[in-house]
């Protein structure tokens, strides 16, 4: 029924036709996301001049994939005062994002750029004989609270023997029930560090 409704509507589109503006909004009231019914029902207020134009004209600019088409839409076959006066910088809601996409460069502009910018910029000479005043060790010590067997066992991975042997103890001392499986491990670790 809305299908045979709103292509008659589509076939014989008069903008100015009333009967045809409250059938659309009838299907737009029962079907929101219409976007074709949304922006047929649009131009419809726009051409009437109606306050509900302004209300209407974000809801369908959301529904809409490509903006400067409904843009376009809305602007074909006005009379020239409906038309936007770009010298008095006003602009609609859709005006601003055909000025936005405008000003906006093209990304091979960009890649362009960022290319003219790595070849040109200065390199930083470091001078070896510049001596560090920071407090950092290379060598940091880790807190025996943050000391995990996941750690103790990315020691082993990593062949760090002494730091793993260092971790089980600690785990020793923090959870004396699994002491003999940390024991265990520890003597594994020996013997991993004697094969080297």
């Amino acid at each position: 029924m809305v299908n045979n409704s709103f292509s008659k509507i589509i076939e014989e589109f008069d903008p100015m036709d009333l009967s045809k503006s409250l059938e659309l909004k009838r299907i737009l009231n029962s079907y929101p996301y219409f976007q074709s019914a949304s922006a047929h029902y649009l131009k419809t207020l726009k051409l009437q001049k109606k306050d509900a134009y302004f209300e209407l004209l974000p809801k369908s600019a959301i529904l809409t994939f490509n903006r400067s088409i409904l843009r376009d839409w809305l602007y074909s076959s006005d009379i020239n005062e409906d038309q936007p006066d770009d010298s008095k910088e006003k602009y609609s809601f859709l005006d601003w994002f055909d000025i936005i996409d405008e000003d906006s460069p093209k990304i091979e502009e960009r890649f362009d750029l960022v290319d003219q910018f790595i070849k040109n910029s200065p390199k930083i000479k470091i001078n070896k004989d510049y001596e560090s005043k920071s407090n950092f060790k290379s060598e940091t010590k880790i807190k025996d609270e943050l000391i995990t067997e996941t750690l103790a066992k990315i020691y082993v991975n990593q062949e760090k023997f002494n730091k793993a042997i260092k971790a089980y103890q600690i785990l020793s001392l923090k959870y004396p029930k699994k002491s003999s499986f940390f024991a265990d491990q520890i003597n594994g670790i020996k013997k991993l560090k004697s094969k080297d």
